[in-house]
């Protein structure tokens, strides 16, 4: 995405300058975006989140036009018929493979959020990523409330990972971290070979199995050669992650490479994948340095990824608000192998 000619702060400026009213209790349509939305997609942001929304695009509309022309983003509306944007939902890329978008960007103004346009507007994203042929669509519901999760319910999402306190509180809560659902639709499986390692062998099996994906199950081999990876930090929300595509000899120096890197994070995680030969001996290593179970990220990379995960100090996993049962047998599974992993530090700090 080139740079729209503006930057971030003399687009909030523009924004502040040239603040407008919505007057409530207009007709709405609900449609996909066209390049004359642009002005209002920026003003929507700035009235729900202020100069706060991390990622600058989404102030400019230049650079929002040119975002909804790549095969990355996809936004639908909710405009007035004086062509005001007054509510937002989108798909956007955030797993690297082709077949998987999210589903998110969820956003109302509050004169409008009464009645059933939130629904509108996910009916039509999910008509979207219908005509797109996407294999799988991802979503994540913060467990901070149920909101997210009723609604992702609604259009048939299941969770296959809990990413442990992953956010910060809420601006201006003293409240613990949030912890993240990891869920999805997955419209077209794409059947391969895994390599479960063995202490997530049962764990594996069933959540395929519950949720009906096909896999075939192989044993894992020794690493050969170097890995490859690619390690991305949000310092905003204290969290460092390791995507990596091969597994290698050097594999748990790269992970502890990532740690110095990026010291001090709450919460630090690696995408591992579960069609590489090495993926057990792998787990075994970060095991050692502390890692535990996230859970599985299917189609991630158009084939499957193991989520781990390791975070500072003790989580409250009585703390977050799970809604399904399936997601609740999750979250059981994630945190007996966290507490699993807390035994086993113990036992060693204590000889």
């Amino acid at each position: 995405m080139t740079n729209g000619g503006r930057t971030r702060e003399q687009c909030l400026a523009w924004l502040r300058d040239t603040a407008q009213s919505v007057e409530p209790g207009q007709d709405v349509d609900v449609a996909l975006f066209k390049p004359e939305d642009a002005e209002g997609v920026a003003r929507l942001y700035h009235a729900v989140y202020g100069d706060t929304f991390p990622i600058d695009y989404v102030y400019d509309p230049a650079l929002i036009r040119e975002a909804n022309a790549g095969p990355d983003l996809h936004q639908v509306v909710a405009r007035t018929p004086r062509g005001d944007v007054v509510g937002l939902s989108a798909l956007f890329r955030v797993a690297p493979g082709e077949g998987v978008l999210e589903s998110g960007a969820l956003m109302i103004l509050p004169e409008y959020r009464l009645g059933m346009l939130l629904f509108r507007l996910m009916d039509l994203t999910h008509e979207v990523a219908a005509e797109l042929g996407l294999n799988a669509v991802f979503g994540q519901s913060v467990t901070d409330h149920l909101t997210t999760q009723k609604i992702n319910r609604r259009y048939g999402y299941q969770a296959f990972a809990f990413e442990v306190e992953s956010m910060p509180p809420r601006p201006g809560e003293a409240g613990r971290r949030i912890s993240l659902l990891d869920e999805f639709v997955i419209a077209h499986d794409r059947p391969h070979a895994v390599y479960p390692p063995l202490v997530y062998d049962e764990f594996l099996r069933e959540l395929y199995a519950r949720t009906g994906l096909e896999r075939s199950f192989l044993p894992g081999a020794e690493p050969e050669g170097q890995t490859a990876c690619a390690v991305s930090a949000m310092p905003a929300a204290s969290l460092a992650k390791t995507a990596v595509t091969a597994v290698g000899c050097d594999f748990a120096d790269r992970v502890r490479g990532m740690e110095t890197a990026h010291p001090g994070q709450h919460a630090y995680q690696l995408q591992l994948p579960l069609s590489h030969p090495a993926l057990p001996w792998a787990v075994e290593q970060v095991r050692a340095l502390g890692y535990s179970l996230g859970g599985l990220l299917p189609l991630w990379t158009d084939r499957d990824v193991l989520l781990m995960q390791k975070v500072a100090g003790a989580p409250d996993f009585d703390a977050p608000a799970i809604l399904t049962e399936q997601a609740r047998e999750l979250v059981a599974c994630v945190r007996a192998d966290w507490e699993g992993q807390a035994g086993l530090s113990a036992d060693a700090t204590s000889y």
